[in-house]
């Protein structure tokens, strides 16, 4: 064995670092010439300035939403600050069944047709060669 000290950190305590590493970017983004464009050079800048830590700068790079159009400092420490919120903000897959469940039932219902509804009204059938005779008449006149 080696006598070297183990400097690896659990998924739990990574997810900690990183996410209080998003509120310290997102902080300095809006402290530091907030309303400025930000790039996505300055976005790998910001996470270099962060951390030192390779680990945690590349799970910082994966988190951190990536650049694909122009966005203030500001803008961008918002969206930092949403990520860096979690999962706990958005609703559980349970929720979710439920709330897809309910709708599928809305619109079921809208789809039926009314029960009350009788369709031995749209088309009158003769019931006797009487009734049949007069419509053929009244037909041909």
């Amino acid at each position: 064995m080696s006598d070297r000290p183990n400097y690896r950190l659990s998924p739990g305590q990574t997810e900690s670092l990183v996410s209080r590493m998003l509120h310290e970017m997102a902080d300095r983004l809006e402290a530091n010439r907030p309303d400025r464009i930000l790039t996505a050079v300055g976005r790998i800048a910001s996470i270099q300035v962060t951390t030192m830590s390779p680990l945690l700068a590349r799970a910082l790079r994966a988190k951190a939403p990536l650049i694909t159009k122009p966005i203030t400092r500001r803008e961008y420490a918002a969206l930092l600050r949403e990520v860096a919120a979690g999962p706990a903000a958005q609703p559980s897959t349970q929720e979710r069944v439920t709330d897809l469940h309910r709708l599928a039932d809305q619109d079921y219902d809208e789809a039926t047709p009314a029960r009350e509804s009788h369709r031995d009204d749209a088309h009158p059938v003769p019931y006797t060669a009487e009734d049949a005779e007069a419509r053929t008449n009244t037909a041909e006149d």
